[in-house]
């Protein structure tokens, strides 16, 4: 059985989580609704693109930790109960947290206080929520992705790429990066040529999650130590923040998987990097550590404030000429509304990682490992999955 890991790559762990913690409060930003022009900015507009950028940080730790540790199918089942166990236990409390929602909307429906723009289980139906209890609600065009909880998309397909990845590195080991190769490239064709018969967020994740995987493979087989400029990471970095802030259209999406590719590589490579300074402040390591439950507790506060504005403070909505309804705020008042949000966003998502996500993710590998099992907790191993 293998096997270490690179000594860079779990050297340089805390960075990557450092980048999916700011990677997840661009997410929150995206999902917070235009009250104003202030908020309508390339980089809020497009941080969508950053769950690709998840999927790759995700892969590339996974093939790390992994790609050498699945030889059996009891390996293959262990490995993808603590994919579940880091997964589940958060999606499931936040999935009946909105369950609650629509059953309050269907007893004031009920008791004559219906509001005709947000009917009971009328999106958030039965099927939807079957769907989301089998995590299979992204998988294909069954128009059910953003049902209840809306983030929880993302993790649908993720969940099932985990399953892929442990049969091709169970089945075939020897040409298992083959297979990651082709893939990767099928799903970022598919994509670039729109020909996703309804299946694109699961290709979004294959193309990512398998790029991620073929990057940490390239760093694993580099023979001798290379070196890049200390600076090359934080170019990279702000390479990526330029392609978010001028990119008007989703026809080239897919580079966000090569860049974020390039800053993996550069930032477990560059030795005392300007950027790898930076990610390993504790604030950005915390927010890394928190970033799951951030992203899944977001929409929940979104909800909450979106309801206060309406109902406690009476703002009207009015309907823009996209036919949606929105809230029209000030400047000043929409800047203090994102502040509220993004301290509430910190807090309930501390919250739920110290409540749910840590306590329920250790005990699924209590219950998966002793002291003799013949896998072990990979030390690289980041604290969670988006």
């Amino acid at each position: 059985m293998i096997t270490e890991t690179s000594p860079h790559t779990q050297l340089r762990i805390e960075e990557l989580e450092s980048i999916r913690g700011l990677a997840a409060l661009l997410v929150v930003f995206v999902h917070i609704p235009k009250w104003n022009p202030v908020l309508d900015i390339g980089i809020i507009n497009n941080a969508y693109l950053m769950v690709d950028l998840f999927f790759v940080l995700s892969g590339f730790v996974i093939f790390n930790a992994y790609s050498n540790k699945i030889d059996s199918k009891t390996d293959l089942l262990r490995f993808q109960f603590l994919r579940l166990g880091r997964l589940y236990p958060v999606h499931l409390f936040y999935l009946l947290l909105f369950l609650a929602i629509e059953i309050a909307r269907y007893i004031t429906t009920v008791l004559g206080m219906q509001n005709l723009r947000a009917m009971p289980f009328s999106i958030n139906n039965i099927g939807a929520l079957i769907e989301q209890i089998f995590l299979v609600q992204a998988i294909g065009p069954t128009g059910n992705a953003l049902t209840f909880n809306g983030p929880a998309w993302s993790i649908s397909v993720e969940f099932y790429t985990y399953l892929i990845f442990g049969l091709i590195v169970l089945f075939f080991r020897r040409i298992r990066n083959s297979v990651f190769c082709v893939l990767a490239l099928v799903s970022i064709v598919m994509l670039l040529t729109k020909t996703t018969w309804g299946f694109a967020e699961l290709l979004r994740c294959l193309a990512g999650f398998f790029v991620g995987c073929l990057t940490a493979n390239f760093v694993q087989r580099a023979k001798t130590p290379m070196r890049v400029p200390n600076y090359t990471s934080l170019l990279l970095f702000a390479a990526i923040v330029i392609f978010l802030q001028t990119k008007t259209t989703k026809d080239f999406d897919v580079v966000i998987y090569l860049l974020t590719s390039a800053l993996i590589f550069s930032l477990i490579l560059t030795r005392d990097g300007i950027l790898n300074k930076i990610l390993n402040y504790k604030i950005l390591t915390w927010l890394g550590l928190i970033s799951y439950s951030v992203y899944m507790c977001h929409r929940l506060v979104l909800w909450i404030i979106s309801a206060v504005l309406k109902r406690l403070l009476g703002r009207a909505e009015i309907q823009g000429a996209d036919g949606r309804w929105q809230i029209s705020l000030s400047t000043t008042e929409t800047l203090a509304g994102v502040i509220i949000i993004v301290f509430l966003v910190l807090v309930v998502g501390q919250t739920t990682y110290s409540a749910i996500e840590k306590p329920l993710r250790e005990k699924s590998r209590r219950l998966v490992f002793s002291e003799t099992s013949a896998i072990s907790v990979p030390h690289c191993e980041p604290s969670r999955h988006l």
